[in-house]
């Protein structure tokens, strides 16, 4: 990872857009020097443990997206 470089990811959705975005940019017209080439791997690996940790803490919980908020309370 690149120093100071981080990623918004609140939701799957939006670490599936990151991990596009990265995967693209290493793309095999990248002209990445093997320094930056790496750290987009490293980004690549953060990213899909992030997405690992939503999807169990979505699973660990499935009734927080089927009850409405007013209910829940």
């Amino acid at each position: 990872m690149l120093p100071g470089y981080r990623f918004h990811c609140p939701d799957i959705a939006s670490v599936d857009l990151h991990l596009a975005e990265r995967r693209e940019h290493m793309g095999p017209r990248s002209n990445l020097t093997p320094r930056f080439r790496e750290a987009a791997r490293q980004d690549i690996d953060r990213l899909l443990e992030r997405r690992l940790y939503l999807m169990i803490v979505h699973l660990a919980d499935p009734l927080e997206d089927s009850v409405p908020p007013a209910q829940a309370a």
